[in-house]
C-alpha cells in the first residue's frame, strides 16, 4: 500500500493551501496512517464490485442483456491523502475525475477506449437519447457517441466543475482540457489565487503555473485561454 504522491506537498502556491480543514487535520498527510484509510476505501470498493457484478448477473438472467444501456460512473472521487487533504469538494483530479464506461450491446464495440476526451455528466443525458433514438431535448451537454464511434476523435473537449459560490476562500470554477487545468474564483475582487496545472508535465498537481509563481508571465497565454474557453461555455 503506497500514500498518494503528493502527500507530503506544501501548496505553498495552491488555491486549497488551507482548504478542508487541511492545516487542523493532519492525519491525511500522514504517509502511514493514510495506508489504513486507503485499505478501508478500497474495501468499501471491492463491495460496489460484488454488487455491479450481482446486477449484471441479475440482467443475464433476465435475458436484457443485449437490449438494455449500462453506465458506470460516480458522482465523484476522494482526495483520501492526495496533497494532504480529505473529501471530495476540490478540483484535483482525485476528487474531480471519476470512471465513466457504458455498455450497449450491438451498437458500442466492446474493448472500445476514448481516451483524451474530458467529458462531463451532463453530456450523460443526450448521450442516452442519441442511442436510445428518442430525439433531442435541450440540454446543456452533447451527446458522446461521436467520440465513442471515433468520427469525433480530432475535436478538443473540456469539461467544466462548478463549487459552491457562498463559500469563500476557495476557487469556484474549475475547466480542463486534455493538458491544461485552469481554476477561478467566481467574482473578480476574491482574494483566491487562479491556478493553471500543466497535466501533461505535472500529473500530481504540485506546481501552480499561476498564482505566486515567479515565472507566470510565461504561462499567462495559457491561462487566458483556458478562462476565455471557460467564459464561453458559461455563456453558452
Amino acid at each position: 500500500m503506497h500514500p498518494p504522491p503528493s502527500i507530503s506537498d506544501p501548496m505553498d502556491n495552491s488555491p486549497y493551501k488551507f482548504a478542508n480543514k487541511r492545516m487542523r487535520i493532519p492525519e491525511y498527510a500522514d504517509p502511514e496512517k493514510i495506508k489504513y484509510m486507503i485499505a478501508d476505501y478500497y474495501a468499501l470498493i471491492k463491495e460496489i464490485d460484488t454488487w455491479v457484478g450481482t446486477i449484471l448477473a441479475k440482467i443475464d438472467q433476465l435475458g436484457l442483456t443485449d437490449n438494455t444501456m449500462l453506465i458506470f460512473t460516480s458522482d465523484h472521487g476522494e482526495m483520501l491523502g492526495s496533497h494532504g487533504m480529505r473529501e471530495k469538494n476540490i478540483f484535483y483530479e482525485e476528487s474531480a475525475r471519476v470512471p465513466l464506461m457504458v455498455r450497449f450491446p450491438g451498437r458500442i464495440k466492446p474493448g472500445t477506449v476514448v481516451p483524451d476526451k474530458p467529458v462531463s455528466h451532463i453530456d450523460l443525458f443526450p448521450t442516452i437519447l442519441d442511442y436510445l433514438e428518442a430525439g433531442k431535448h435541450d440540454s446543456d451537454g452533447e451527446s458522446l457517441r461521436k467520440f465513442i464511434d471515433g468520427s469525433g476523435k480530432d475535436e478538443e473537449t473540456f469539461a467544466v466543475s462548478e463549487w459552491n459560490p457562498s463559500e469563500p476562500g476557495v476557487p469556484h470554477f474549475m475547466i480542463r482540457s486534455k493538458r491544461w487545468k485552469f481554476m477561478c474564483p467566481c467574482t473578480a475582487d476574491s482574494k483566491v489565487m487562479n491556478a493553471l496545472y500543466d497535466l501533461e508535465n505535472d500529473p500530481h498537481e504540485m506546481n501552480n503555473l499561476l498564482g505566486n509563481n515567479s515565472d507566470k508571465k510565461r504561462y499567462a497565454a495559457e491561462g487566458e485561454m483556458m478562462k476565455n474557453e471557460l467564459v464561453q461555455w458559461l455563456e453558452k
